[in-house]
């Protein structure tokens, strides 16, 4: 449910970036905003509370967007996800306005994850498999998890490439339980 609310407002934005040619400082302020409540307790706390009115935290929003230096279109925007109670969403609805976007501009951004930190080259060519599977420019956002054991796994919007031992070991479980 919430992806949904998050997507519709997203979509809304990225067409107004759109329309005004502001797109990457949208994304940039958006993003930057984001960040910044997620790195304060007390701005989710306010943020999600019922108790803060839509006007107090309108207040908020526009410290915030002085200091950040937010333009007025990303202002605005922030201010309407308050005065209609999603601005607890501001995470997800960044997160929509990235995927739009990329979609937008025939871009992908790939989830990847690995046992270890990849190297370079290893980065490149795992992007390189990947734009030839999707027919799109990937963009790469790298994670690590020791878990994977080995190997890569690889998400993109709904579709998962998974190529990890892990997976692989799980797999052979389930064979010889058979």
């Amino acid at each position: 449910m919430i992806k949904i609310v998050a997507k519709r407002y997203a979509k809304a934005l990225v067409e107004l970036a759109h329309e005004k040619k502001i797109v990457d400082q949208t994304k940039a302020d958006l993003a930057a905003f984001a960040a910044l409540v997620d790195g304060h307790a007390s701005l989710q706390k306010l943020f999600s509370s019922p108790a803060f009115t839509p006007d107090a935290k309108k207040l908020v929003i526009a410290e915030l967007a002085a200091k950040l230096g937010l333009q007025k279109t990303s202002k605005r925007f922030i201010e309407l996800l308050a005065e209609t109670g999603r601005i607890r969403y501001v995470r997800e609805v960044c997160a929509a306005f990235e995927e739009l976007l990329a979609e937008r501009q025939n871009r992908a951004i790939a989830r990847v994850t690995t046992a270890s930190a990849l190297a370079p080259a290893e980065t490149a060519e795992i992007k390189k498999k990947l734009e030839g599977i999707t027919g799109k420019q990937v963009e790469i956002d790298g994670k690590v998890d020791a878990a994977v054991i080995g190997g890569a796994h690889a998400q993109i919007g709904s579709m998962v490439y998974d190529g990890t031992i892990r997976n692989q070991l799980s797999k052979m479980r389930d064979r010889l339980m058979k």
